[in-house]
């Protein structure tokens, strides 16, 4: 951590200081007297309690709104290495990384939409840049380990209010954890340290503690691996802080600051030029980079968070907000001989908050207002400068009412209004350098739930609910607005249609619970890539010029089943079943409607089982399956140079294995111990990844966790 990071904590540590020192009315000093308080000083909730047992395997519960994912009661068959090991429990969540040794960057597509239509959020707070520049880049999931999230939630459709515009395909929100009043100055430390093929090294310390009302989270990392593939070798190590003070009526202030410094190595063909092979590596052809290239994509990036919360008598605050700055460069040697490396440079940054008042009225009314501000930046329209390319404003109001026992509304309205910086530089004639476009837009949101208990017996914990939700979408992201380089955000218009989600949850026995979401999505100025198709790119096109190197494809439906299954069969053997169907249709005839909308396969499994052999022993399997698929590859090699092809991906099922071990603890000094050993691909199938190249064979490995 640079003089620079350590400066940046010493500001928002004074932040905070400024923030908590000066006295309230009613504060205490230790939270824990709270309830010695009279009771004209605080704050109070009073609601009816109703206490259900909760449906689904241990650690994933299903709602009507969402799948909650507990992160503590989770038991994965590998380490919890990044967010994605937890989220490929479920269907709904397709793992595109280039590499599976490596939590990748926007390594997730959402109910078949990739990171352009979902919302990945912490806190509430959307996770988001300009993008561009070799892929996407809109999220590294490798910057969001698990060691402070609480639980993640999975919300299908654009049904909430509450988030970005681009929530087509869904949410996937981030609960952290919140600070805790601790009754001892001795702090919980909690140590993980795995080793696996490849040579794959996974090591974690937290270290969460508190001094009366202030607390504190420290944090590390280290993460390695060789790669399955030819140059493929990852390092990331990550150093987290968080400071806290419990305020009263259970209200925090929390700031953080996390840097991550990240290097990796794009594969290469194995046998590359002059058939230059590494019997090591399995064979892999038809990539951007040769092995005398020795590409990688380097970089580092750090954040600063502020987290606020306050039970008050106008209802609940909160306030999150952030500023951050990533770094990534793709390096290579351009020729076997020329030994200067060809260098392509990017920043990104980021200054986004929310504030939200949640208001009680009575216990079936609950009022949301919020605002949202997100201003994200680039070096690419002056080089080396740091350019505001995006602006996004955003306001919101939900309700949620009780309109009787058994119907529940949820119904709300968003705003957006969104402002771009096209990038020209002369290339359309009769245009600025810098083209500014704007967009605005109202969305009302619904979502209703009828629990149909007193319709009969056999009807009971059972549900039906509809969501009915406006979608709007404007090109925000620079892969729509300069794609490589080409200014054809000057003619492009935002996405807009509708959403709707048919969705039956049933308890069926026990805990054993089932959840069918069909959903269909109708949206019009689809954004879609048609450079391969565009005739409107040479320079004496004039003021026409890549005006269809993007288009707006005129309509496409998406259909979808989604299901989920799973509880106890008895009470030591749980288990969870997704299946997660999807089928797009262009409704023009447009060519890029058929090439942009076929890389998705239609059908994907995943079922876990978890069996207690004993009070401390468990046997862990997992299962996937996914059909078959079209690959498109599009890789920027360099400024203005691109990698494109096409790889036919069959059908192809994996299975994981592994064991888990709990000892007991040691009095005074040890709390708990685990030891997991797990094998992975345990057929040793074989299939592609996203680069095309082969996926990880067979692996095996093992992590130790110490609690003291």
């Amino acid at each position: 951590m640079n003089y620079k990071h350590i400066k940046h904590i010493i500001v928002l540590a004074c932040t905070m200081y400024a923030l908590t020192a000066t006295p309230c009315s009613g504060q205490i000093t230790d939270a824990k007297q709270q309830t010695d308080i009279p009771k004209t000083n605080q704050v109070q909730k009073l609601d009816d309690v109703e206490v259900k047992e909760k449906m689904g395997s241990p650690g994933l519960t299903t709602t009507p709104t969402a799948i909650a994912i507990e992160i503590d009661k989770l038991k994965t068959v590998g380490p919890q290495t990044s967010i994605i090991d937890v989220l490929k429990t479920s269907a709904v969540v397709d793992f595109r990384g280039d590499n599976s040794l490596d939590p990748g960057v926007d390594s997730i597509f959402l109910r078949g939409f990739d990171g352009k239509r979902f919302v990945t959020a912490v806190d509430g707070l959307t996770v988001q840049k300009t993008g561009g520049r070799k892929s996407s880049n809109i999220v590294d999931y490798s910057l969001l380990p698990t060691f402070m999230i609480k639980e993640v939630e999975i919300l299908p459709g654009p049904h909430s209010a509450l988030y970005d515009n681009k929530s087509i395909g869904g949410v996937i929100n981030m609960v952290t954890k919140k600070p805790e009043y601790k009754d001892s100055l001795q702090p919980d430390v909690t140590t993980t340290a795995g080793f696996a093929s490849n040579n794959t090294v996974n090591s974690t310390t937290t270290v969460q503690g508190g001094v009366q009302n202030f607390t504190y989270d420290l944090a590390y990392r280290y993460y390695q691996t060789d790669g399955y593939l030819r140059n493929s070798e990852t390092k990331l190590e990550t150093w987290y802080g968080r400071l806290g003070y419990l305020l009263p009526a259970n209200g925090f202030v929390t700031i953080s600051a996390t840097t991550t410094d990240t290097k990796r190595q794009a594969p290469v063909n194995n046998p590359g030029a002059k058939n230059d092979y590494d019997s090591d590596y399995p064979t892999a052809s038809g990539g951007a980079f040769d092995p005398y290239m020795q590409p990688t994509w380097n970089g580092d990036s750090y954040a600063y968070r502020l987290d606020a919360e306050q039970p008050t008598p106008l209802g609940k605050i909160n306030l999150d907000a952030t500023t951050s700055k990533e770094n990534r460069k793709r390096a290579y040697y351009a020729t076997p001989t020329d030994k200067s490396l060809t260098v392509m440079d990017t920043d990104w940054w980021t200054d986004s908050a929310k504030i939200q008042d949640e208001y009680n009225w009575t216990k079936n009314h609950v009022t949301t207002l919020g605002y949202d501000l997100a201003k994200l930046y680039d070096n690419g329209v002056i080089a080396d400068d740091k350019n505001e390319r995006v602006k996004k404003q955003g306001a919101y109001l939900q309700h949620n009412w009780t309109i009787v026992p058994s119907l529940t509304a949820q119904l709300g309205v968003r705003y957006e209004d969104v402002q771009i910086l096209v990038t020209n530089q002369g290339q359309v004639k009769g245009r600025p350098d810098l083209v500014e476009r704007e967009w605005d837009e109202f969305m009302p949101k619904s979502f209703l739930t009828y629990k149909m208990d007193d319709l009969a017996t056999w009807l009971r914990d059972t549900s039906l609910s509809a969501g009915v939700s406006k979608i709007w979408r404007a090109p925000d992201y620079h892969g729509d607005y300069n794609p490589q380089g080409r200014p054809s955000g000057i003619y492009l218009e935002p996405e807009h249609g509708m959403g709707y989600d048919l969705i039956l949850n049933r308890r069926l026995v026990k805990d054993i619970s089932i959840k069918f979401d069909y959903s269909f999505y109708d949206i019009e100025d689809y954004m879609a890539s048609n450079s391969s198709y565009a005739k409107f790119s040479a320079a004496s096109v004039g003021s026409n010029r890549y005006s269809d190197y993007s288009v707006n494809l005129e309509e496409v439906y998406r259909h979808g089943i989604d299901i989920d299954l799973g509880g106890h069969i008895i009470d030591q053997l749980s288990f969870n079943l997704s299946y997660s169907w999807q089928k797009f249709e262009n409704q023009g005839d447009e060519p890029a409607g058929q090439t942009e909308l076929d890389q998705r396969a239609a059908h994907r499994v995943c079922v876990g089982l978890r069996y207690d052999v004993l009070a401390d022993t468990s046997l862990l399997l997992d299962y996937t399956y996914q059909s078959d698929e079209t690959i498109k590859v599009s890789e920027e090699v360099s400024n203005d140079v691109w990698d494109f092809r096409e790889v036919k991906n069959d059908a192809y099922h994996t299975v994981d294995f592994s064991i888990q071990q709990k000892f007991p603890a040691v009095k005074g000094l040890l709390k708990d111990a685990l030891v997991t050993v797990y094998v992975k691909n345990i057929f040793d199938e074989e299939y592609f990844d996203t680069t095309g190249f082969p996926a990880s064979d067979r692996t095996f490995g093992t992590t130790v966790t110490l609690s003291f």
